[in-house]
């Protein structure tokens, strides 16, 4: 019976610990995900409000108005995107697995 209980304490553990181990691994992606979705979003807003400087100030092409508006499509589309994308809940398939190896490169064995 002591044996049994032991045993079961100790799955629940490493359960519990596999658990926090995946919710921390989200969490990190989460935040790189972020990070990189501000970082494209910025770059397309830098860009807007260059052309959209010049634009007030009456120094803008047919050319570049153009230009400036399907950077605002661009954005507008990228940004619903990525907040569809961050609303669905990734799978485990979906990520790329923690062994600090980029893709293409073979990992180190110690």
């Amino acid at each position: 019976m002591l044996r049994e209980l032991g045993h079961t304490v100790r799955e629940a553990a490493k359960e519990g610990a596999e658990e926090s181990a995946r919710a921390y691994y989200f969490s990190v992606y989460d935040r790189g995900f972020n990070e990189a979705a501000q970082t494209c979003l910025g770059v397309l807003s830098d860009a807007k409000e260059e052309l959209l400087a010049r634009m007030q100030s009456g120094n803008l092409s047919k050319q570049e108005q153009a230009l400036y508006a399907r950077l605002t499509e661009l954005t507008g589309e990228m940004d619903e995107r990525l907040r569809n994308a961050c609303q669905e809940e990734p799978t485990g398939d979906a990520l790329p697995q923690p062994t600090g190896a980029r893709a293409g490169q073979p990992t180190r064995r110690a």
